[in-house]
């Protein structure tokens, strides 16, 4: 199977919305699909079809000595989700300590899924460097940085770096992602110029324009393909989507003077 990871040092920048859409248009594409959620907040669920926050997951059962997995769901568009469900925090402290105990847990656990050869696991992390992101980090094939096109990512550069040290995934199959991008301000094309200098050919060509459509699908526990197949922030979600999938070169269409547009 391929495991891809969805990290970022920064809050705010759309891991779990990335990793859920990611998801679903890879299923969509006839591709099997498991999105498996590390983060405490417990949202990935509502991208993925549930109204309400999941109240069981795999972090109970796990704290607890059980089979991880037990709790997962199928939605509508063939996305096996996998929660990370309610948890006190005794259960998130007994977590961190089975994850140091056996620093392979993750990736044991991932192995043992029951899940066809072919699936894409995606894995939507907390805010690295966290115990669970840099789990993540060890056992993906693919990472994907999530940075927002803003000056603290622009300062982010050694971090961002020391990530991507630390991660198992060959630097061919480490990107950069911009997201948040409102091409009307300033301050969002400067910070994207930036970010384009920084990372060079591991800047993924396509960029995630701020989009209200984003929001409005999150409120209807949808994606945002489905609620507004036509908005900005669908398209670029599919470029990211067909990146991951192999076509890594820009279209021509997004292409001026050799430099990709936002």
């Amino acid at each position: 199977m391929r495991v891809i990871a969805v990290v970022s040092p920064l809050g705010g920048v759309g891991r779990t919305t990335l990793t859920a859409h990611l998801a679903t248009l890879l299923a969509r594409q006839g591709q099997r699909s498991l999105a498996v959620e590390l983060c405490a907040q417990n949202l990935l669920g509502r991208h993925l079809g549930m109204h309400e926050a999941s109240t069981t997951g795999w972090a109970r059962a796990a704290a607890d000595g059980q089979w991880w997995a037990e709790n997962g769901f199928d939605n509508s568009d063939g996305v096996r989700v996998l929660p990370f469900g309610a948890a006190s925090l005794e259960t998130i402290s007994t977590l961190h300590q089975l994850l140091q105990a056996q620093p392979r847990w993750l990736q044991d656990q991932i192995e043992l899924l029951d899940i066809p050869s072919d699936c894409t696991v995606l894995l939507d992390t907390p805010l690295w460097p966290s115990p669970w992101a840099q789990s993540a980090l060890h056992c993906a094939d693919t990472v994907l940085v999530a940075l927002e096109a803003s000056a603290r990512a622009c300062a982010a550069l050694s971090s961002v770096q020391t990530l991507l040290r630390s991660a198992a995934a060959a630097p061919s199959e480490q990107g950069v992602l911009v997201t948040r991008f409102d091409p009307r301000r300033v301050s969002h094309r400067e910070a994207l110029q930036t970010l384009r200098e920084q990372w060079g050919e591991r800047l993924i060509p396509y960029t995630l324009h701020e989009d209200e459509n984003i929001a409005r699908a999150l409120a209807r526990a949808m994606c945002v393909g489905s609620l507004a197949p036509q908005a900005q922030s669908a398209h670029d979600l599919q470029g990211v989507c067909n990146w991951l999938v192999g076509q890594r070169a820009a279209p021509a269409s997004m292409l001026v003077s050799g430099a990709a547009l936002p």
